[in-house]
């Protein structure tokens, strides 16, 4: 982006997100620009533009009746935001291949476009940003572009769907709520009316979708919250137990960065990090307490301790 442009983009920013004057003492000031050049800009603005622009004796200002509706014409980006626009591309074309590729693929090539333009080599930039997916599973074009038709107009789906664990099948009615990207892969969260509950659905495990006439019906956030967020990991549930883990030092100095869960607690306990998790089903929790091996030790509940201790000598049965 050329001075000018870069200039004017801030000056329409100052002016989009201030709710009183500013005087061209201090737009000279946050510009490190001439009065000359504002006084010039704001000219430009008011004969080109048509931007709401209005001044009083404290300074300039736009009119908040219509200041919200008015942009800049053309596409503008500040230099931040063009510094973000690879990774952004290297996003939408990592988040899941096949899902929305059509439909993604002007956006990715607006992208690559814009980079170009602005100096920036598109093949050049992207090969500085790597986003990869690891455990992605393949999910059915129609079948997402369907649960977000029917999503946001608000309409019931027809679906076939297979359990993961006893790969039967079953035809459900749900009212959908949410679309949920959870470590790579796509899920549905949806009111199922034939268990009167919410249920989280994997886009990947769903055979046949269809729209269908009926309204959803609506839950409320705070209930969706309770229900799907309260607890550890992607299964539904509200979290009524509360697994506390032991990290040795060696891991321990990873663990306190990260985050498994919003309400988690951790601290120092000498030498060791314990970390406090909620959750309901201790499916996904026992799989990631596993892949820390001897780093971690289950403290409590009982169950979760006595689950994980079955599948290391179920593991370890497999190489004797």
């Amino acid at each position: 982006m050329d001075s000018k442009k870069h200039r004017q983009y801030r000056l329409h920013r100052l002016l989009k997100t201030r709710r009183y004057p500013i005087s061209i003492a201090e737009l000279c000031r946050i510009l490190d620009t001439s009065n000359k050049t504002i006084y010039r800009d704001i000219q430009e603005f008011r004969d080109l533009y048509q931007a709401p622009l209005e001044s009083n004796e404290q300074g300039y200002y736009y009119n908040q009746t219509t200041a919200d509706s008015f942009e800049l014409p053309g596409i503008w980006f500040s230099d931040a935001e063009l510094q973000a626009l690879p990774a952004a591309r290297q996003l939408l074309s990592r988040i899941q291949p096949g899902v929305l590729e059509e439909q993604i693929t002007p956006l990715t090539q607006f992208i690559t476009n814009t980079l170009s333009r602005h100096g920036h080599p598109a093949d050049n930039a992207l090969q500085r940003v790597r986003i990869l997916g690891i455990g992605q599973r393949s999910s059915n074009q129609q079948h997402f572009i369907k649960a977000a038709q029917a999503l946001l107009d608000r309409q019931q789906l027809a679906i076939t769907y297979t359990n993961r664990n006893s790969q039967r099948h079953s035809r459900r009615t749900i009212s959908p709520q949410r679309l949920t990207h959870y470590r790579d892969n796509w899920y549905l969260d949806a009111w199922c009316h034939n268990r009167e509950a919410l249920r989280t659905f994997s886009l990947h495990n769903i055979q046949q979708i269809n729209v269908t006439a009926e309204i959803a019906i609506e839950i409320p956030e705070q209930q969706l919250e309770a229900q799907l967020e309260s607890a550890f990991g992607i299964f539904s549930g509200k979290a009524d137990k509360t697994a506390i883990l032991h990290f040795n030092q060696q891991r321990a100095h990873y663990i306190e960065k990260e985050q498994w869960h919003p309400t988690q607690q951790g601290q120092w306990m000498d030498d060791k990090y314990q970390l406090s998790i909620p959750y309901h089903n201790p499916t996904e929790l026992i799989m990631d307490i596993l892949k820390y091996g001897a780093d971690v030790e289950v403290i409590e509940p009982a169950g979760l301790k006595q689950a994980v201790k079955e599948e290391i000598r179920k593991m370890a049965k497999q190489y004797e």
